[in-house]
């Protein structure tokens, strides 16, 4: 039995990506235990993995916090530190770590000196390869076998939503901050989608799937997705609201965090969104995925080990709109 410590201190999508090592690190040995090191923000969703059984909060403006989780964790004794998010806190952070043997995944931060001294090895996280294969190839350094297909949900249980009033087939819009701009990166190419043009959007992907659509947003709040809202929908219970359009066969969900996005993408036929977690989700439900995407490169760089999945171009949403009925 081996103790394990892995940071991973950024985004949802980045810890379901890793689930490919946490996967590989039971495997090989089920007694092997896995503690993680995350932000205070994907902390609350980590915690539902039941295969990880301690969490430690990585906060740099909490001094006592930090202090007291160095004590913990330097009691511990852990075989590995592995550091998959590549954050110059975590490198730091992990200099006052007590561990056997301590590894990294670095892209573009890489102090040499404290590699040398205090590593017992770093990997390039290149864009030259896909993730899987950057993943992989810790995987087999530490003498584990990099598994077929990635359980993502291996220990997890979907949560039990209110959404349980959703038709038996629908098409998944999931209209995250991804498509407006002013929301995301400054370098990404935004659809700017609003009231004038939603109505093409949602034309062509019924035209594309003949069958009923929910709409889900998350819990940012957007002006233009608010316009949309009050433009085309009416409210019918506390976070659910209808359209008239196609029959009624058009829903928006209001308020969805992850977990709730989860269960709808499991029930859902297909998803139509931005790449990111949720076609993270839908890969390992098994549901074809139309992915809006900023850069091929980058996309594959994510997506290269994924089946069921078909990208597509960021541009506007007319030229958007003519990729979906052709494909």
């Amino acid at each position: 039995m081996s103790k394990y410590l892995i940071f991973r201190t950024d985004r949802i999508g980045d810890y379901i990506f890793s689930r490919i090592l946490t996967e590989s690190i039971k495997k090989k040995d089920p007694k092997n235990t896995i503690d993680f090191v995350c932000s205070s923000y994907n902390s609350k969703y980590v915690k539902n993995f039941s295969d990880i059984k301690k969490i430690y909060i990585l906060d740099k403006y909490d001094l006592n916090l930090m202090i007291k989780n160095i004590f913990e964790i330097n009691s511990v004794n852990y075989d590995y530190l592995i550091i998959l998010d590549g954050k110059r806190r975590s490198v730091f952070f992990s200099i006052l770590l007590k561990a056997k043997k301590k590894f990294a995944i670095l892209k573009d931060f890489r102090p040499y000196f404290i590699l040398k001294f205090f590593f017992d090895n770093y990997f390039i996280n290149s864009e030259s390869q896909s993730q899987y294969n950057n993943f992989s190839s810790v995987i087999n350094y530490l003498d584990m076998k990099v598994p077929n297909k990635i359980d993502y949900y291996n220990g997890y249980t979907i949560k039990k939503t209110q959404f349980n009033k959703l038709p038996l087939n629908f098409t998944l819009l999931h209209l995250d901050e991804k498509w407006f701009e002013g929301h995301y990166y400054n370098d990404f190419k935004y659809m700017n989608l609003d009231v004038k043009n939603f109505r093409l959007l949602i034309d062509s992907i019924y035209k594309k799937f003949k069958k009923s659509i929910v709409i889900t947003s998350g819990n940012i709040d957007i002006k233009q997705f608010n316009l949309i809202k009050d433009k085309f929908f009416t409210k019918i219970n506390k976070d659910t609201y209808s359209s008239n359009l196609f029959s009624h066969k058009l829903l928006f969900i209001d308020n969805t965090d992850f977990r709730d996005l989860e269960y709808i993408v499991n029930k859902c036929t297909e998803v139509f969104c931005c790449e990111g977690a949720i076609s993270h989700v839908s890969n390992a439900f098994q549901k074809k995925t139309f992915a809006l995407i900023n850069n091929f490169n980058t996309a594959k760089f994510w997506t290269s080990h994924m089946s069921n999945l078909k990208l597509l171009q960021r541009d506007n949403i007319t030229k958007i709109c003519k990729q979906i009925t052709s494909n």
